[in-house]
């Protein structure tokens, strides 16, 4: 059962962070998209917190590798003066790895506390 919500959680997760890619790809406005990576990393730690390792990695890919692959493959426009090499596409890896794996370990925190503190109600009575 464990392993079904792990692929379940997992194509979610990958599914996500291509849709984010693709629309950090047709956007300038990048704190949107780091929103949308700490948020949507932050719901796969609650749902799969014992992964919260994994979710930024198949999360957060997307966003360089489509910035990349996108406007080489005419799917969205270039725009003028931009240029992706490998420092740049270095520099977005980072950056959005540590948002996505910020927001993992935070759901995976307050998954956590959710459940400690539901083990404690449910638990004998404090004397």
């Amino acid at each position: 059962m464990q392993t079904l919500r792990t692929l379940v959680v997992a194509a979610i997760a990958l599914a996500g962070g291509a849709w984010i890619g693709y629309a950090d790809s047709r956007s300038d406005d990048v704190f949107i998209t780091l929103g949308m990576l700490f948020g949507f990393s932050l719901l796969l730690g609650v749902a799969g917190p014992r992964r919260a390792w994994l979710w930024p990695l198949l999360v957060a890919t997307w966003v360089p590798v489509l910035d990349v692959a996108l406007p080489r493959l005419g799917f969205v426009p270039v725009r003028p003066g931009e240029h992706y090499g490998i420092l740049s596409a270095l520099a977005v890896t980072a950056l959005t790895m540590a948002v996505s794996l910020a927001g993992s370990y935070g759901g995976a925190a307050l998954a956590k506390a959710i459940g400690g503190a539901k083990g404690h109600r449910e638990g004998a009575p404090d004397s």
